[in-house]
């Protein structure tokens, strides 16, 4: 094996904690790396020229993100800019964490057809204490370069000559070229005032504290570059930013256009940060192979040829995709546990215990097989199988018929036969069991004899 698989581990579970050494160019590699593809640094040469004159002059860079607390849980997914953060503080810079405790009252518009539930300053309270409680299982809060702030503190005694003073410059035509707003309109759909001028409240947390760079997912984009643009309007230098891809759910569902769907509460495929070291472990482990290397690149200190080289060692056959998943686990558990090697261990042992550390849950003669994920789940087994509908129906009844979910094998009940097989498999897994031996994984657009992975 080409990769050093145990160094690699001991470096995930215990990161350099002094990373003030590196060059600015250094800096910017590690910050690209883990950025979404594409256009997501704005602008790179103006963040480069900022890290060299950071290095130049001892002043460290400001980093903000702002954090909207509406709900009262953050999942795995909304760590992905802590993680980052983090590492950035390690670099020597300052970190600006934001509690948008005025913004959740409005809500982020940004990708929805519907406006958001409204909130009462009350439940902005409540979900403040539990997500300065859970950011705190990534970030110290406590740090020096460590500094919370609650945008109700400017944004409640902002005076209305002010707003519009600092508006003035922007176009209500820039607002509304937004895409996720034109399809509100096109629908039929209402926008309101306030949903249309929250990307301008973000602007005004960015003019208030003269950031430098800003951080956040890829889904803030559009709302980056307003906060740019307010700061051009009240004379200040516009900050630079990073985006961050969004991470896919537990599931490997795709959306109507093939994208992995994000990590998501409503959609009940998300890792909350406060689960507990075995239930993380179990959920990752869980997760489709395609998964897998998304969480590495997003929730890991992975580099980008080392991510590399793991993949290659896993389609080589040279290691196995569960040995892979179960350092993915266990680095996982001991990033949100404080890197903990015991926490770490128990929550291996406890996974182990109640699924077997080396149960074969998926045996070698497998059958992989493509799919419609528009046919219903009878016609696919039926067609997989060679049984019958009724003799199916017959198993499923008897409790013959499983599908893998979180390292288990559940049974599929009488009424999932008439479900659409992509709906199924997205939900309850694609490894089905029929009988004593009959195994079949179901990838949609895979061929037979395609790799497949235990979990």
């Amino acid at each position: 094996m080409s990769l050093d698989l145990a160094s690699l581990e001991a470096r995930l579970l215990a990161p350099l904690p002094d990373l003030s050494q590196l060059s600015a160019e250094e800096q910017l590699a590690y910050i690209e790396e883990k950025a979404a593809q594409g256009e997501s640094i704005v602008t790179k040469a103006q963040l480069l020229g900022r890290l060299k004159d950071a290095k130049k002059t001892g002043r460290p860079l400001r980093f903000k993100l702002g954090i909207d607390p509406t709900a009262h849980e953050i999942h795995l997914g909304h760590a992905i800019s802590l993680i980052n953060l983090r590492r950035i503080h390690r670099m020597g810079h300052a970190i600006d964490l934001i509690f948008g405790d005025f913004t959740a009252m409005v809500g982020d518009p940004g990708g929805r057809m519907d406006e958001r539930p409204a909130l009462t300053a009350e439940d902005v309270k409540r979900n403040v204490e539990t997500y300065e409680r859970q950011a705190g299982r990534v970030l110290d809060l406590k740090a020096v370069r460590v500094k919370i702030h609650y945008n109700s503190a400017w944004l409640g005694p902002l005076s209305l000559s002010d707003w519009l003073k600092l508006t003035k410059g922007i176009g209500v035509s820039q607002l509304l070229q937004r895409e996720d707003f034109r399809k509100r309109l096109d629908a039929g759909a209402p926008l309101s005032l306030a949903e249309a001028e929250y990307a301008l409240l973000m602007g005004y947390d960015s003019v208030k504290l003269d950031s430098d760079v800003e951080v956040g997912g890829m889904d803030q984009f559009l709302n980056f570059h307003f906060c740019r643009d307010m700061m051009a309007a009240a004379g200040q230098v516009p900050e630079s930013f990073v985006c961050f891809d969004l991470l896919p759910g537990t599931t490997g569902e795709r959306d109507e256009e093939g994208r992995l769907r994000k990590m998501s509460k409503s959609r009940g495929n998300f890792v909350a940060v406060e689960a507990a070291p075995e239930e993380k472990y179990g959920k990752v482990m869980s997760v489709p192979d395609e998964v897998m290397w998304v969480w590495y690149r997003g929730l890991t200190e992975i580099r980008t040829g080392e991510l590399a080289e793991l993949k290659a060692e896993v389609e080589s056959g040279r290691l196995h995709p569960k040995e892979a998943k179960r350092l993915l686990a266990r680095t996982v558990v001991a990033t949100f546990h404080g890197y903990d090697r015991a926490v770490v261990a128990g929550a291996q042992a406890a996974f182990d215990q109640k699924f077997g550390a080396s149960k074969v849950l998926v045996p070698e003669d497998t059958k992989t097989l493509p799919f419609d994920p528009a046919s219903k789940l009878l016609d696919v087994l039926r067609e997989a199988s060679g049984r019958s509908g009724a003799q199916l129906r017959g198993a499923v009844e008897q409790g013959g018929v499983s599908s893998l979910k979180g390292g288990a094998y559940q049974p599929v009940l009488p009424e999932h036969l008439a479900l659409l097989s992509g709906a199924f498999f997205a939900a309850h897994g694609n490894v089905i069991k029929i009988g004593k031996k009959g195994y079949y994984c179901f990838i949609s657009g895979f061929e037979k004899g395609d790799p497949i992975s235990e979990f």
